[in-house]
């Protein structure tokens, strides 16, 4: 008889998308840090991961700014507006993000 266990944690990946009228206020840059406080306060995993576009600078930059480190890129991998397209991969450790940045307790 065989049993198999999964060695990796729970993988977690955020994900946030804001109409334009709304960008460049800051409102992702919190938006993220208040999901990565969350998650890290309410569950037991080490990571968080995120991706983007390779053309969309905005994200990236949300991503840096709150802690995320870019981890490589995934070739082809997402399909739009009819054609493949690459996306960075960034994640967030739990030993990077220390401490809440927003957020003290969870409910």
């Amino acid at each position: 008889m065989w049993h198999f266990t999964n060695p990796l944690p729970e993988m977690l990946e955020i994900g946030y998308f804001l109409v334009p009228r709304e960008r460049g206020k800051g409102y992702c840059s919190e938006a993220v840090k208040i999901m990565v406080d969350y998650l890290f306060l309410s569950k037991d995993n080490v990571r968080i991961q995120a991706h983007t576009d390779v053309n969309n600078v905005a994200s990236q930059k949300v991503l840096e700014r709150t802690g995320f480190k870019k981890e490589g890129i995934a070739r082809k991998s997402m399909f739009m507006r009819g054609e493949w397209r690459d996306l960075f991969l960034y994640s967030i450790l739990r030993e990077e993000w220390k401490e809440p940045r927003i957020l003290t307790k969870t409910a």
